[in-house]
């Protein structure tokens, strides 16, 4: 219903800043990409487009949904590095992607690909194993003649495609993992300029959602655009952990000493992506207009009131608390203590993005365009609560114990 469809959208609300973690024994597939399907019937609503094209969204869904549980019951981990295989440029090339598999394996928590240029859009959800998939399916069942053809199989690992990393390696919640291409919610090799490309979209879905709601649902209550908004701006909390990860990462490469194919086993991201994923985190996370949506849209988002639920809480909107939440999520991770010795020790292997130079870098996206200007409230929660985050590293939370 849309009621219990709003329940999720507000996990966001309701939750700490390690929501997005989860038991990493238990599959949550179904639940994560529900909330995908949320913001793309959001946006096929707001954006004008056919019925038809909806059942075509749902119908790739279900495709990947029975393909991943499939592959439970064959024993296959999750592999939350394979939605990297396609660059940003063939996403949304059907012939491609229906014919090698829209991510590397079933087994990802991908976003879903709902493309920002409608004239271009490809495959919702992957409708077929990936390779990835079709060779750990192989090893598993497939009867061989010697320890050869074993090692044969085995020296593949290190193709791109067959790329691998399970929820151990994931860096869904603040200070997990190191290795940013293992991650859900995330979408092709270019992965900071597609979640940039999401956080758009959801600003150009907020901007049409009223007009499209009110010509549409006429006799219906409200909710159905706080709905939307709930789910526009999960969206854009999921893209802004998905950028930030780039921040200190380490990219990992498993393959065994002398295989071929194989790098070094732990390898810095590059400098200049560290400092563009920092860049844009200062315009679509940060910056004073980063959350702006048109203000008329506030003032509808209403709950539906059913009998007592509106006991539990005022039923304002909590616009504020709401995107300084998204704010705090993000700054969780660029200032958690993992990160932060990473990106120092990182230093001592290659890495050229000195803490010192993401400092910097940090303040001035919190503070610098306000110098000399009036600060929006929005600016005042942030600054406070990224000032209250430091005077924690410094003296630590537990100064009173």
């Amino acid at each position: 219903s849309e009621f219990d469809e709003t329940a999720k959208a507000e996990i966001l609300e309701n939750s700490e800043e390690n929501y997005f973690d989860h038991d990493i024994h238990s599959c949550n597939a179904a639940e994560f990409s529900q909330l995908n399907n949320l913001f793309a019937k959001t946006s096929l609503i707001a954006l004008g487009e056919s019925k038809m094209e909806e059942s075509k969204m749902i119908k790739e869904y279900l495709h990947y949904l029975i393909l991943h549980e499939m592959g439970h019951t064959l024993g296959l981990n999750h592999n939350m590095k394979s939605s990297q295989l396609h660059s940003i440029n063939d996403i949304h090339n059907e012939e491609k992607t229906k014919e090698i598999g829209l991510i590397g394996s079933v087994m990802d928590y991908p976003s879903v690909n709902i493309s920002l240029d409608r004239n271009k859009q490809g495959q919702y959800w992957s409708t077929r194993p990936g390779p990835y998939d079709v060779w750990a399916i192989q090893f598993a069942y497939q009867p061989r003649k010697s320890e050869k053809e074993t090692e044969q199989l085995l020296s593949k690992s290190t193709l791109p495609e067959l790329t691998f990393g399970n929820d151990a390696d994931d860096m869904r919640s603040p200070g997990r993992g190191i290795d940013p291409r293992v991650n859900v919610g995330d979408l092709t090799n270019n992965a900071i300029d597609y979640a940039v490309e999401r956080i758009e979209l959801s600003k150009k879905v907020a901007n049409g959602i009223l007009d499209r709601y009110e010509k549409e649902n006429k006799g219906e209550s409200y909710q159905i655009a706080r709905t939307a908004y709930l789910t526009l701006t999960n969206q854009q909390a999921r893209a802004a952990t998905v950028i930030s990860r780039y921040v200190g990462g380490v990219y990992v490469d498993r393959a065994f000493i002398g295989q071929e194919g194989g790098t070094s086993p732990l390898i810095p991201v590059e400098a200049d992506k560290q400092k563009k994923a920092m860049i844009t985190l200062s315009k679509h996370v940060f910056s004073p207009n980063a959350f702006t949506v048109p203000n008329d849209l506030y003032n509808h988002l209403q709950k539906q009131r059913r009998g007592f639920n509106l006991r539990s809480s005022p039923e304002d909107p909590k616009i504020q608390s709401r995107t300084l939440k998204i704010q705090k999520i993000t700054l969780s991770h660029l200032l958690h203590p993992n990160t932060l010795q990473r990106i120092s020790d990182s230093e001592l292997y290659g890495n050229k993005y000195s803490l010192s130079e993401m400092m910097t870098d940090l303040n001035d996206a919190i503070f610098k365009a306000d110098i000399g200007s009036n600060v929006s409230a929005f600016r005042q929660n942030l600054q406070l609560a990224y000032t209250k985050m430091l005077i924690d590293i410094v003296v630590g939370k537990n100064k009173n114990k």
